[in-house]
């Protein structure tokens, strides 16, 4: 949050948009199929040596109704859980790829270089990267590379 980012808001206010729906509509609500799919993925969820991660397969896209080809923005949840230094999510797609977020929970913590190995990008605190191949063999990989590169 920057003060021009809180100038930008108060003049929204000063034309009359309504903040609160605005943030509800953008940041909280969901669909049914977005909140399944949220929970397949949490299902999923895994820690391991200062990285929480979870994994969506397109079963699991398929079985809640979810039409998007991403995570439905559970990598924030995943942000959220506390005594990590790395969040991920590893959201397999129709074309033998993996989409993989990753999140800097901590400070100092700089996720980008490990996406750009894998031919993504980003910044320190939030990054990703599509990575041909399964699910199963590119989130071993991803989760040893991430480990090392990051001294976790």
């Amino acid at each position: 949050m920057t003060a021009d980012a809180l100038r930008q808001a108060a003049a929204l206010m000063d034309t009359g948009v309504d903040m609160s729906e605005l943030y509800m509509r953008g940041l909280v609500q969901r669909s049914f199929a977005a909140a399944r799919y949220w929970g397949a993925g949490l299902s999923n969820l895994e820690s391991s040596d200062g990285i929480v991660w979870s994994k969506l397969s397109l079963e699991d896209r398929k079985a809640c109704g979810y039409t998007g080809n991403d995570d439905a923005d559970l990598i924030n949840m995943i942000s959220a859980i506390e005594g990590h230094k790395v969040g991920m999510i590893f959201v397999e797609q129709n074309n033998h790829h993996v989409k993989i977020s990753w999140r800097a929970l901590e400070k100092g913590v700089d996720v980008s270089p490990v996406a750009t190995h894998f031919g993504g990008g980003g910044h320190a605190a939030a990054a990703g990267a599509d990575v041909s191949g399964t699910l199963d063999e590119i989130q071993s990989v991803v989760l040893k590379t991430t480990k090392e590169m990051l001294s976790l």
